[in-house]
């Protein structure tokens, strides 16, 4: 008896670690890497969003998933920090659809966090910060930035995003009238030189004493705390869009998207409702989704369908207009008027800064 006892719990033990080797050495099922942003069917195009950089590399397959089923693959075209352009080569995607780098449906993916996709809540925030001039006395002031700060990298063509509470020191200079940034110390002690900066608050708002502005003077921002969190961005492109009663564009009860692409790349959208009313709304387009001095909008209203949860589009697709927007000054956002007027007519215009 003694000895069959020992031979039951030789045989648990047994029994246990391969139960722990199969645990510990069973793969597990992979989460989504991303998810569908963004369907264009006049190009074949589908737009990916991820949490991680680099996730898609230029010319591989993404495949996408809803709820478990294929809805289809694309190829990679272009590859961004957080973003992928993809060539649709089989299917259908819609957006929403989770997107992996293998052919094997994943779990469901986390809900993107990144600022620029509109996912989360806070958008910028406000700093408290200290800001001394050489040879003059320290100051305190209130800065509004974007969550996810736009900057170029020296040498850099576009640009990259920095997290905004990261930020600890800039290093700037008061030249021919206007502030510079010349170099970025972030919280982890990494640090970088930039050509530009986008943080139009700090530009407004950052000067040194009067009597020294007509010289070059040399400075440094020191972020001290995080005041409060803000819903909406403060740098960008600000978009207002006006839709008259009576435009013929859209049909009465009908639904649609008004598109927005910035260099060919899907940047955001208005959801509408044809309700024999004057729309009028608004959006900042995410210097990270930009280019630095001009940016080429095109606006496109697009009709829609509801299906469940989608919104899927339809073939009724307008050019509403193009416009070649350029950066005015670092301490003012350019902003564009996007109208829908009586009849069928439209107008893209970018409004002058005072």
């Amino acid at each position: 008896m003694q000895f069959l006892k020992r031979i039951d719990k030789n045989i648990i033990w047994v029994l246990r670690a391969k139960t722990m080797f199969l645990l510990i050495f069973l793969p597990a099922a992979l989460g989504a890497a991303g998810r569908v942003r963004d369907v264009n069917t006049q190009r074949n195009q589908v737009t990916v969003t991820t949490n991680k950089a680099g996730e898609f590399a230029m010319g591989s397959t993404v495949y996408f998933y809803r709820s478990g089923k294929s809805t289809g693959s694309a190829q990679i075209t272009q590859a961004f920090h957080t973003k992928a352009i993809g060539r649709i080569a089989a299917g259908s995607p819609q957006i929403g659809d989770d997107a992996t780098p293998t052919a094997k449906a994943p779990k469901a993916a986390p809900k993107v966090t990144r600022v620029v996709f509109g996912a989360n809540a806070v958008q910028a925030h406000e700093f408290m910060t200290e800001v001394e001039f050489e040879g003059q006395e320290k100051q305190q002031r209130k800065i509004k930035i974007n969550s996810e700060v736009a900057a170029q990298i020296q040498g850099a063509q576009g640009y990259i995003g920095i997290t905004a509470t990261l930020l600890k020191k800039l290093d700037v200079v008061w030249e021919n009238g206007a502030l510079r940034v010349n170099k970025v110390l972030l919280s982890d002690k990494s640090s970088f030189d930039l050509t530009v900066l986008v943080a139009t608050d700090l530009f407004a708002r950052i000067k040194p004493a009067a009597e020294t502005r007509g010289q070059t003077v040399k400075g440094k921002i020191t972020f001290l705390k995080k005041m409060r969190d803000l819903p909406d961005l403060t740098d960008g492109i600000t978009v207002d869009l006006k839709v008259a009663a009576g435009t013929a564009r859209m049909k009465p009860g009908a639904a649609y998207k008004l598109k927005i692409y910035c260099n060919d790349l899907f940047a955001g959208e208005f959801f509408l409702k044809a309700s024999g009313q004057e729309i009028t709304d608004h959006m900042m387009l995410n210097p990270i989704d930009l280019a630095p001095v001009e940016n080429t909008l095109e606006m496109r209203l697009v009709e829609v369908t509801e299906q469940g949860e989608l919104f899927l589009e339809t073939d009724n697709n307008q050019l509403v207009g193009t416009l070649l927007v350029s950066q005015t000054t670092h301490d003012l956002n350019p902003k564009v008027i996007v109208s829908l007027t009586a009849g069928q007519d439209t107008s893209v215009n970018q409004v002058k800064n005072p």
